[in-house]
């Protein structure tokens, strides 16, 4: 039996949870994982896909400057601030010198995405709303929710959508958290190089890279992928009340290797480098915990899909020069010796990207090389960690 729910009001403007695109899972801690695997030749570049009309000539631009070259390492001390940095330049730039560019989301397509992981659902409901896609245009988006709580949701932005089943993610949230902001981080408790017994890591990717494509969502990534195994998970599960103390009669009745799984974090690149966007307009740091898209694999195949924002890339006949590592580095000096007091900084990794810079239109948005600066700031007993972007042909920093 299926019945429908039309809401023509907009939705309430959703936070972290739900920027992942199901008010069912506003608690779910976004979680991460570790074997990493660049993956470029797994799937189709998405210069083409998105058929984006702008720019079909995605040759590498003529006459272009000269590139910089960038040490491996790099210390220094400014003011109050001390560079220890590791510097990752993924891509072989003599290759694929760095260039501008134009995003526009991908679409995912959500009857494949339905017909794939909910078609063997016979009883649901539907919700159905009015919102603004990224381009500003009032779209229909839908939450299909069955009376196990298995939902699949759609929109408002073109890639958006998100899968969960319920029987038993709420006990993986609980046991697993990425997030090193929150006080029970514990990812590095679980292997990243550990096969579990009833499926290898590479299989279960497969899995997922698979769905993917079967919903159009087509992209150059790389992935890391933690394998949860059923004892560190049972000796991590936690859960609390409305008032902070321990629930016990939420735990999970007993762990099994039934319940065993990978977690994997996908991130999207161009042209050899990560591809950065603040995660859901809202959460700057570029971590694992907000990678676009993340999924979780268990011996009943996809129990948790979550695609946040892709892109399709065009790029411009436009050559570009990177500055030297000094000059950025003297950004990010004169942005910490101005704060007041007595706190120090220890900058200890600095990474070329690309930015898609969301704020920069509505549906078709530039793109253009970043450094990303992370440290840690301590003043007193007080420890946290920063990140500081940088424009990488300007030095400017960019505060999204």
């Amino acid at each position: 039996m299926k019945s429908t729910k039309k809401v023509t009001k907009n939705k309430m403007k959703k936070g972290k949870a739900a920027a992942q695109g199901m008010c069912m899972a506003a608690a779910l801690v976004l979680a991460g994982c570790g074997n990493k695997e660049s993956a470029q030749d797994h799937a189709p570049g998405m210069e083409a896909a998105g058929s984006m009309e702008a720019a079909e000539n995605r040759d590498v631009p003529e006459n272009l400057p000269d590139s910089v070259s960038f040490p491996e390492r790099y210390e220094n001390t400014l003011e109050n601030v001390r560079f220890a940095m590791d510097i990752t330049v993924d891509a072989d730039l003599s290759k694929e010198p760095p260039v501008t560019a134009k995003a526009r989301m991908q679409k995912a397509d959500a009857g494949q995405a339905f017909a794939l992981l909910f078609s063997d659902c016979d009883t649901y409901e539907t919700y159905e709303y009015e919102e603004k896609d990224e381009y500003g245009k009032e779209v229909k988006t839908g939450t299909y929710v069955t009376p196990a709580e298995t939902t699949l949701s759609y929109g408002p932005v073109s890639s958006q959508m998100t899968y969960m089943r319920r029987t038993l993610m709420p006990y993986i949230r609980s046991a697993f958290v990425l997030d090193e902001e929150d006080e029970r981080y514990n990812a590095d408790l679980y292997s990243q190089e550990e096969q579990l017994s009833f499926m290898d890591r590479e299989e279960a990717f497969r899995i997922v890279s698979d769905a993917l494509t079967k919903i159009n969502v087509e992209f150059a990534y790389d992935y890391t992928g933690y394998a949860l195994d059923c004892a560190n998970m049972q000796s991590q599960e936690y859960h609390e009340d409305m008032d902070g103390n321990i629930d016990r009669t939420r735990y999970k009745e007993n762990w099994s290797a039934a319940d065993e799984g990978y977690y994997f974090c996908i991130r999207e690149t161009y042209r050899g480098l990560p591809l950065y966007h603040v995660y859901a307009e809202i959460f700057t740091e570029a971590t694992d915990a907000n990678a676009p898209v993340q999924a979780f694999v268990s011996q009943n195949g996809i129990e948790y899909l979550d695609v946040e924002k892709v892109f399709a890339m065009s790029e411009e006949k436009t050559g570009i020069s990177l500055l030297p590592i000094d000059a950025i580095v003297k950004t990010a000096a004169d942005k910490y010796a101005q704060n007041p007091g007595d706190s120090t900084y220890e900058m200890t990794s600095a990474k070329l990207c690309y930015y898609v810079d969301l704020s920069s239109g509505m549906g078709i948005y530039d793109v253009k090389p970043v450094w990303i600066i992370k440290g840690v700031e301590e003043s007193g007993e007080n420890r946290q960690r920063v990140q500081v972007i940088i424009d990488a042909q300007t030095a400017e920093e960019i505060v999204p």
